[in-house]
């Protein structure tokens, strides 16, 4: 010290090991959770059955006889659908689509409902209900997807399969990760669900889990 002031170089010093340190934490943190829900996927996927084939869309499944899952269609998986005899569609995508894309399915024939969901987020309890009563009233089966047809697709057919009683939380969460990696958000959603609501996750779950998942959101808005 001199002359009363204090030297800048050891709290510059302090301050960038502090970072460091909050960088190497975080690096750890993440690749910990990655690496465990992809391993619980891997798992569950070698004892789920096959994903079905349809042109235009990934993950293409059967929940039961009314629901049918996957990826968001391309033009030609629109069409594969009507002719599959799918004619009602829910898109639980959040993101902002062009006129062309908002085109796409109507051009095809189909009837769509939109009940927006961000991306490694899950659906409230409105949406679910609205989702049931959708399925009750549609002549004939429904496809329901997001982007990937993993998490929010996940998210929403365990919450139906467990609210009609249909599967248990533990075996609508082996379904979800079978298909692919969802988010933490969504896993405990899944496994926390009942045959009488849908709840969210709470706040700290939620935030464990968007910190965990930033870097695949981030590189998916790219």
């Amino acid at each position: 010290m001199r002359d009363g002031v204090t030297p800048r170089r050891p709290l510059a010093r302090r301050t960038l090991k502090a970072v460091g340190l909050c960088v190497l934490g975080y690096t750890v943190f993440w690749l910990t959770s990655a690496l465990g829900v992809l391993a619980v996927s891997a798992w569950a996927g070698e004892h789920a059955p096959e994903d079905g084939e349809l042109a235009g869309i990934r993950h293409f499944q059967q929940v039961d006889d009314r629901v049918w899952r996957g990826s968001a269609p391309s033009e030609a998986g629109y069409r594969a659908l009507v002719a599959h005899g799918i004619h009602t569609v829910v898109d639980l995508r959040a993101e902002d689509l062009g006129a062309a894309a908002l085109a796409q399915p109507k051009r095809a024939g189909l009837h769509v409902v939109r009940m927006p969901i961000r991306d490694g987020q899950t659906p409230d309890g409105r949406q679910v209900d609205r989702f049931l009563r959708v399925v009750a009233d549609a002549r004939g089966p429904v496809f329901v997807h997001c982007g990937a047809g993993v998490g929010r697709t996940g998210s929403m057919t365990a919450a139906y399969l467990v609210r009609t009683g249909q599967a248990t939380p533990r075996q609508a969460a082996l379904r979800t990760v079978a298909v692919g990696p969802p988010s933490l958000e969504q896993i405990y959603y899944v496994l926390s669900a009942d045959r009488d609501a849908s709840r969210q996750p709470p706040s700290v779950v939620s935030l464990v889990s968007r910190l965990a998942d930033a870097p695949r959101r981030i590189k998916a808005s790219l």
